[in-house]
């Protein structure tokens, strides 16, 4: 995955009409920047100082990039000139004007030579197209007026699964506003367009993004839906792609900017709900989901994004940001929700990380629930329910038992269902993730569960929101639905789902307010809420603060002779989970593994206790301990016999000669 550092404020934009764009420069950690039409500067993206600038005598078209085949500074003047200068030049007006007939729209960046690319499609290397200007025959007119009427914008380099680069570029007719994205293969010269057009709704975000085996095209739309396209050589996929996901973090109404940080990695910038302010996102496209969130406390209309040596440099407004990024290495396990996440960073990474995300996050849960719940109080009947006989009442419609069925599926079959028109290859299951769930009781809790699973929001942030709602209700069924029906829980969620089991486990409900009454019978033991708990998985080094954080001495004493059943009781076993079967040795381990948390976390209150409880149950685990060490030793001694048969050797005798002899004599 990837996180987002505090960002801080790079450089001041005079004119945001006049930025041309943000490009790399030859030392590693500069940018060159093209402030204005005739104002180039490179700035250090870490010491945020200016290293060189230059005043130009003409004005720019396109932004200043650095040539790697001449080690020169490019920039193109009027759409038919060009300037070529070194570090060294102090006047980029006594450089040479190298003229064009053709009209140039822009330069394209390439780890070898800068490529250029015409207004017309063309696209040639620097070098080439120096050599072959003087035999453009071109009109000048007829070059001027397609210029005018064409706009082209984040042309890129790509490289194909076969090894050979293809050029991309959105084109704009500024007459008809069509938007196409052209593909040009640079080593057999094969362009292919892709207009990007749906019904209905307006295009407000679109980029290519680098993926595993081509580049994909991703576009986003005034309906938050998020569309891919693969850009392969040999695909036939149509434009704008497959719908992937929805885009419910970001206001989709006002202008995005998107960009290609990296490989199936995106930045998107835009403005919050209720243009409150504005967010930097980064977009996985492997997996669909929103990885790291910048939170700004305004919005800006103009916004230009640009990421390179673990920056996102965001210009907006008069300002150049930088955000810096780090990329983590456990991707998949985090898109999943894992529990090595934010809860055990040390206090000095947690001050670095931004703080505003939650917040923005319970702003955008709040104002996405306020339509359904205006839609429900549409939809519900205002007469009263008779039962359908077929004659005088009509059957209910085959829609509406469909969708019953649908629900029906959803409760005991554990899965999802999706309608079939173009044959299997579209049908998709969803599964849940522990086959134990049953699903929430209450109708209210259960809205709320669906509307949070629908929305995109993660097994971690579901378990955030509704286990702190439950546990301070003290909800119990519903803790147990939580704790069944997700397997990513956080080490905090799950010390304080702890601490609650611990509790009423401890304190069974009275009658009456007599103790000596029999309780009622409840749909779950004592221990089967605190059971539950046990058998999540968890990380060992993350959860010991939240357990010294947590449980007090009474709550250790109790859940130490719990887990001590648990080990030594053949019969106990804790329920399977996805992750771990729910053998006798799994449940052995697994309370092992929390009785090594618990005196990692509470050495020093056990170590300091007089309390004859806690002697006792520390004096019965020492005694299982020991009962495992002399199980190892006699499992040793069988090591050697064991490597013998695995590697077929034959066992030799005893005594494998009989030639010799020892005997006993007396001397005297």
């Amino acid at each position: 995955m990837s996180k987002f550092l505090s960002y801080y404020n790079l450089f001041p934009i005079p004119d945001p009409k006049e930025f041309l764009g943000l490009a790399a420069d030859k030392e590693k950690g500069n940018v060159v920047t093209t402030l204005a039409r005739n104002v180039v500067v490179i700035l250090n993206i870490t010491t945020q100082k200016q290293v060189l600038s230059w005043s130009l005598p003409e004005k720019l078209s396109t932004k200043v990039i650095y040539d790697p085949s001449s080690q020169k500074y490019v920039g193109v003047f009027g759409n038919h000139a060009l300037r070529l200068w070194d570090v060294d030049t102090s006047d980029v007006a006594k450089c040479k004007k190298l003229k064009f007939q053709k009209s140039i729209a822009h330069l394209v960046e390439t780890k070898n030579e800068t490529l250029i690319l015409y207004s017309d499609g063309e696209c040639q290397p620097l070098s080439q197209a120096l050599a072959s200007r003087k035999d453009q025959k071109e009109d000048t007119a007829e070059q001027l007026a397609l210029a005018a009427s064409k706009i082209i914008s984040k042309p890129t380099i790509y490289t194909m699964a076969q090894g050979h680069q293809a050029l991309t570029y959105f084109q704009e007719t500024k007459a008809s506003g069509e938007l196409q994205l052209i593909r040009l293969s640079l080593s057999t010269g094969d362009r292919k367009e892709y207009p990007i057009k749906r019904e209905e709704v307006r295009l407000t975000g679109y980029a290519v993004i680098e993926g595993d085996a081509a580049p994909q095209l991703l576009t986003i739309w005034s309906d938050k839906r998020i569309f891919m396209l693969n850009l392969a050589e040999r695909t036939s996929e149509r434009s704008p792609g497959q719908f992937v996901s929805m885009l419910a973090e970001l206001n989709v109404e006002s202008k995005l900017s998107v960009h290609g940080v990296s490989r199936n990695f995106a930045a998107i910038y835009g403005a919050n709900y209720g243009q409150e302010g504005a967010s930097l996102l980064v977009y996985n496209t492997q997996f669909k989901v929103v990885n790291a969130k910048q939170y700004f406390k305004v919005y800006m209309d103009f916004s230009r994004l640009w990421a390179g040596d673990e920056h996102i440099l965001l210009a907006m407004g008069q300002n150049i940001a930088a955000v810096r990024y780090r990329m983590h290495r456990e991707v998949l396990v985090d898109m999943l929700g894992s529990q090595f996440s934010d809860t055990h960073l040390t206090p000095i990474e947690l001050d670095h990380i931004n703080e505003e995300e939650h917040l923005e996050s319970v702003i955008k849960f709040d104002g996405s629930t306020r339509p359904v719940i205006s839609k429900l109080k549409k939809s519900l009947p205002t007469t009263e329910i008779q039962t359908a006989d077929g004659r005088k009442v009509a059957y209910e419609p085959p829609q509406l038992v469909e969708q019953e069925i649908r629900e029906l599926i959803k409760h005991h079959v554990h899965g999802e269902t999706t309608s079939c028109d173009n044959g299997l290859e579209d049908v998709s299951v969803t599964l849940m993730t522990n086959f134990f769930d049953a699903g929430p009781m209450n109708m209210a809790v259960h809205a709320l569960v669906r509307q949070l699973e629908r929305s995109g929001a993660g097994e971690e942030e579901i378990i955030e929101k509704t286990l702190t709602l439950f546990i301070k209700t003290e909800s119990s069924e519903h803790v147990f639905m939580c704790l069944r029906r997700y397997s990513n829980i956080s080490e905090r969620m799950l010390a304080w789902a702890l601490r609650f089991a611990l509790d009423k486990s401890a304190n069974p409900p009275l009658i009456n307010g007599h103790a000596e009454a029999e309780p009622m019978e409840t749909n779950q033991s004592n221990y089967e809420l605190l059971n539950a708990v046990l058998a999540c998985s968890f990380d060992a080094s993350g959860i010991e603060e939240h357990l010294r954080h947590r449980l007090e001495l009474p709550h250790v004493l109790h859940l130490m002779n719990h887990l001590y059943n648990l080990a030594s009781d053949p019969n106990a076993q804790l329920e399977e989970r996805p992750n771990r079967d729910s053998s006798l040795g799994q449940t052995e381990l697994q309370a092992l593994r929390w009785f090594g948390c618990i005196l990692t976390s509470h050495f020093t209150l056990l170590s300091m206790s007089k309390d004859e409880g806690v002697l006792d149950s520390l004096a019965k685990w020492a005694k299982l301990l020991s009962f495992y060490e002399n199980s190892l030793f006699d499992i040793a001694n069988i090591v050697p016999l064991l490597t013998n048969i695995v590697e077929r050797r034959q066992m030799k005798p005893i005594y494998s000669t009989t030639w010799y002899g020892v005997e006993e004599v007396v001397l005297y």
